[in-house]
């Protein structure tokens, strides 16, 4: 919450003010049986009031900013660009608003006139999904698959996802990954391959078990998994890889035959 320093306003005076304001208003519906200098006369109190009301009563003096959390208040104090005592009328709230969304993390604004000297903000930020590497660049990706332009945080807990055309993919390939919440848990990072399909590695990042998924059909190699899993208990074996991409066969290596194929394919170079 940033608040600018309010000044302390007498209770009974803004009162009175406001009564007579009301007095005035009221008073214009007989404004049309009086003689024209009464009526010239009436006007111009009102006209009067209006201004000493607006004045006194509507200067900023605070302004309000809920639902950030990754967003700094600085950042976004830096896009208001507000003074204090600014007649309230003259805060552009839709421009407010167009600063706002340039930011890198949000994703929606409301900005709000909250008379008589309040300016209210509420944000929704953008949700990470994944953490995109790209080159040596890491940007976490939006649930629309979009990068966010915002390097600086560290995503431990977000899967890393690796490919020119993975920020597109990702959440089509995290929405069928949640209906298998078992498996889910246990994906570390998923790399595109060919542009075409992905390989999950499961536990470790790095040398993790590969789970090679097919180019479509997603959905369905999953439940195949899980349901491998819960008859053998597959994914806590010593396995290295496991090829989904071929519907009537399955081709496991064991981290063992793994390294024998490494080992030869070196001495064979």
């Amino acid at each position: 919450m940033r608040k600018i320093k309010k000044r302390p306003v007498k209770k009974a005076s803004a009162i009175k003010r406001w009564f007579a304001v009301l007095l005035v208003l009221s008073a214009g519906s007989a404004v049309v049986w009086m003689t024209p200098a009464a009526r010239e006369a009436i006007l111009s109190l009102k006209a009067d009031m209006e201004h000493v009301t607006a004045l006194n009563e509507f200067k900023l003096a605070q302004v309000t900013v809920d639902g950030h959390a990754r967003t700094p208040l600085a950042a976004v104090n830096e896009r208001l660009n507000l003074s204090q005592g600014m007649n309230i009328f003259d805060v552009d709230l839709s421009l407010i608003r167009e600063e706002l969304l340039s930011l890198p993390w949000i994703a929606e604004a409301i900005v709000e006139r909250r008379l008589p000297d309040t300016i209210y903000i509420r944000v929704r930020e953008k949700t990470p999904i994944a953490l995109w590497q790209n080159k040596r660049r890491y940007q976490p990706l939006d649930e629309t698959g979009h990068p966010i332009a915002d390097e600086t945080m560290v995503f431990n807990q977000l899967m890393l996802v690796v490919g020119v055309d993975a920020p597109s993919q990702t959440p089509g390939l995290i929405q069928a990954l949640e209906k298998y919440p078992v498996i889910y848990d246990k994906v570390r990072s998923a790399v595109r391959v060919g542009n075409r399909r992905w390989n999950l590695i499961l536990n470790d990042p790095e040398d993790g078990l590969v789970v090679y998924l097919p180019d479509t059909d997603i959905e369905a190699a999953l439940e195949r998994l899980e349901r491998l899993n819960e008859e053998e208990n597959l994914l806590e074996k010593d396995l290295k890889i496991i090829d989904l991409r071929l519907k009537d066969r399955l081709i496991i290596r064991t981290n063992a035959q793994e390294l024998a194929n490494r080992a030869r394919q070196k001495g064979e170079k």
